[in-house]
């Protein structure tokens, strides 16, 4: 059993805790963290937990939470992480993990000295849907251009139109379109076709200073890769990896709900779907669990996840000094 403390209580640490519950039994909410008790109380009553924190500190001290979970503001993620680490606490920290590359070495450094695990909390790394994608790659031929975008009209939008500063678009926190969004389409870029040798970028920023949309070019040797991301707009078009013999067409960069293959001909053929019965987080959940408890059996796969998220934070890097993106980091 693996006790773990949530550092969070937004609808996305709702989902992963119904993640792990779905998936992994073994995976036990044991205790809350939230800045003030009333909202702690709250949060954990829905979960039958009864220990509750308002000190990061004594959250760390207590010996009895093996791992956390962190869904804090982007800008918090490196010093709570740090901190859970350093007292020998295994973390799966809420995507984007880090503001940069140096963060992420430092706490995967202090993770290799507590012989703990630090993993972000990124859907798409762990769902099957990737590796079946990633199989149906040869069927392409020579691959030559890929169309990601991840937009999504924000339900925090229409409270800063009205003139308020809700958390996801202030600049302070780290936060804004790429590091919300544009994180869901660097992932697969990265993971299928290794980091690029050249970005160029541009963003649409808000009042706030922080972005609320824009566009990344990755290129490489023989293939380059369009990266689109709003929190203004909805995206309603397939994303699509080309190839001289044919198309891969994805309907959600985020989850993968459909694949479709379309040969140079026109012909149609249905991949494969995703399986809705399982929660989208429940496979980040099992994962973070194995890489505790099984470590050895996993480690081809945890190193080359984990290289994957140094790529996906240095490419972000590159996106953000192309595009003007600054965070006081």
């Amino acid at each position: 059993m693996v006790r773990y403390a949530t550092i969070g209580s937004s609808w996305i640490a709702d989902a992963f805790i119904e993640g792990a519950k779905q998936s992994t039994p073994g995976l036990v909410l044991s205790a809350v963290y939230s800045r003030t008790e009333q909202r702690g109380r709250e949060f954990a009553a829905k979960y039958g937990v009864e220990k509750i924190y308002t000190s990061l500190e004594e959250l760390a001290a207590d010996d009895t939470i093996d791992a956390v979970y962190i869904a804090s503001p982007n800008v918090a993620h490196y010093p709570q992480a740090k901190l859970m680490l350093a007292a020998g606490k295994h973390v799966i920290c809420e995507k984007t993990c880090v503001v940069t590359l140096a963060q992420l070495d430092d706490l995967l450094d202090t993770a290799a000295e507590q012989g703990v695990v630090f993993m972000e909390a990124i859907k798409i790394m762990h769902m099957p849907e990737l590796k079946k994608l990633e199989e149906a790659l040869p069927r392409l031929g020579r691959i030559h251009l890929c169309k990601f975008d991840f937009s999504r009209y924000s339900s925090k939008y229409p409270k800063y139109l009205a003139g308020e500063t809700p958390n996801i678009f202030r600049r302070d926190l780290c936060a804004g379109g790429l590091m919300d969004m544009g994180v869901y389409s660097v992932y697969p870029a990265v993971y299928l076709f290794g980091e690029p040798l050249k970005v160029d970028a541009h963003a649409v920023f808000l009042r706030t200073g922080a972005d609320g949309a824009g566009a990344a070019l990755l290129g490489y040797d023989d293939n380059a890769v369009s990266l689109g991301w709003s929190k203004m707009s909805e995206h309603y078009q397939w994303n699509t990896i080309q190839g001289d013999k044919g198309i891969i067409v994805i309907d959600t960069i985020e989850h993968m709900d459909h694949v479709d293959f379309i040969d140079i001909k026109g012909n149609r053929e249905h991949l494969f779907s995703r399986d809705l019965s399982r929660k989208p987080m429940s496979f980040e959940a099992n994962a973070f669990y194995r890489w505790i408890t099984d470590p050895v059996g996993t480690a081809e796969e945890a190193a080359r996840v984990t290289e994957t998220t140094r790529g996906v934070i240095r490419t972000i890097e590159r996106i953000r000094a192309a595009a003007g993106i600054r965070f006081d980091v």
